[in-house]
């Protein structure tokens, strides 16, 4: 099982956030660094099941940069039915 852990006090960027999900999910490196590429890559590349760990998410969740991360990754989680487990 693929185990993924962001930190979002250690994340300064939404591009920060992608580069760290390339590089621990082995993403192709040609990703598209955007919702829809990681919305893809979710739900049609990545090796399932996974865990994501989101360290710091409540605080995240409210700022613009980091929220539109955050919903994509809850529905995301909700169309896998449990293929995709989120932890906060």
């Amino acid at each position: 099982m693929l185990t993924l852990s962001f930190d979002f006090q250690q994340l300064s960027t939404r591009r920060a956030f992608y580069r760290a999900l390339v590089e621990q999910s082995h993403c192709p490196l040609d990703f598209g660094n955007n919702l829809d590429a990681m919305w893809d890559w979710l739900t049609g590349g990545m090796a399932l099941p996974a865990t994501i760990h989101l360290q710091h998410a409540e605080s995240a969740s409210q700022q613009a940069e980091f929220a539109p991360i955050l919903a994509l990754l809850e529905e995301a989680a909700q169309q896998l039915q449990g293929e995709l487990r989120l932890v906060r």
